[in-house]
């Protein structure tokens, strides 16, 4: 079976809901050009500058694996074009030696390992990882891996994005839910206070009547303390909802324009081909044939 068009395998990496049902997506298009290929995604914390985790795709299911590794290990070059986010590297005569640093068993008759950086606002979030076999003759296998890892990339980012979209919503209602919690706990304390002093004092005298009347405006301004905050947070909450709204809209538009280059790319491939092999002596044949190109959807 042919590997899928990539028109085919954006629409499929679009509709990955999590960074595994994505890997597995891009793992079947791997085993359709060459099963001896092992893949791996590897997530890293960009704050410490950590590779916490790996990812690897077995069967329909995706293995988590911990790690601790850090990324200064990683050769200098390599780091660069794991910031980059677009660039490809490898390790060369090392792979082997950094594919045990990163936990993955080494086959037999060695390997190449390439890396391509995964980025989001700007910091390294991980970075897809490709060990393939060394071969005397021919083109690496992740050179025709390419345009795959990078609408991997975009679907990744898209999911990065959903989930801290979703962690900073789930953030600010905790939040929100312990300020009440702790304004609500400390209205309570003051009334049961309040009310402890007078059952205390029966009638109140001077100094009694003015320690109620205290009580009374530490409640009042608790209460309004809790009105006021209360109306903050709705504001903030309205204003993130706002920028979920819009920053989601982006996304399918810059997925739009994405396909749209893609599809343009694709017909002048076809056209640059078509001119290139046609045959001089026809330029019927050769306008017929653009036409058909023309027409046909990338």
């Amino acid at each position: 079976m042919p590997p899928r068009t990539l028109a085919t395998l954006a629409s499929l990496l679009a509709s990955a809901r999590d960074a595994d049902a994505a890997l597995l997506i891009l793992q079947q298009e791997v085993a359709e050009i060459d099963r001896a290929v092992q893949l791996a995604l590897f997530l890293c914390d960009s704050r410490r500058q950590l590779i916490m985790e790996r990812l690897t795709p077995e069967g329909n299911v995706v293995g988590r694996t911990p790690l601790n590794v850090a990324v200064d290990h990683l050769p200098a070059p390599v780091r660069r074009a794991l910031n980059s986010g677009s660039a490809l590297a490898d390790f060369g005569a090392e792979s082997d030696d950094y594919l045990k640093l990163l936990g993955v068993t080494t086959p037999q008759g060695g390997g190449v390992l390439s890396v391509r950086g995964l980025t989001l606002d700007g910091e390294l979030a991980g970075f897809i990882a490709v060990y393939e076999p060394r071969r005397r003759f021919g083109n690496r296998v992740v050179d025709r891996l390419t345009p795959a890892m990078e609408l991997f990339a975009l679907a990744f980012e898209r999911i990065a994005e959903h989930d801290a979209r979703f962690e900073a919503v789930r953030t600010l209602e905790e939040l929100t839910r312990n300020i009440h919690s702790e304004y609500n706990r400390a209205l309570r304390g003051l009334k049961a206070e309040l009310d402890q002093a007078r059952a205390l004092i029966g009638e109140p005298g001077a100094q009694e009547a003015a320690r109620i009347a205290e009580l009374e405006r530490a409640i009042s301004n608790a209460s309004q303390e809790i009105e006021t905050r209360s109306e903050r947070l709705a504001a903030v909450e309205d204003q993130v909802a706002r920028a979920v709204a819009r920053l989601e809209q982006a996304h399918v538009e810059l997925h739009s324009q994405t396909e749209l280059a893609r599809s343009q790319a694709n017909k002048l491939y076809s056209i640059e081909r078509l001119l290139a092999d046609g045959d001089a002596s026809d330029p019927a044949a050769i306008l017929d044939k653009l036409r058909a190109a023309l027409d046909t959807p990338a």
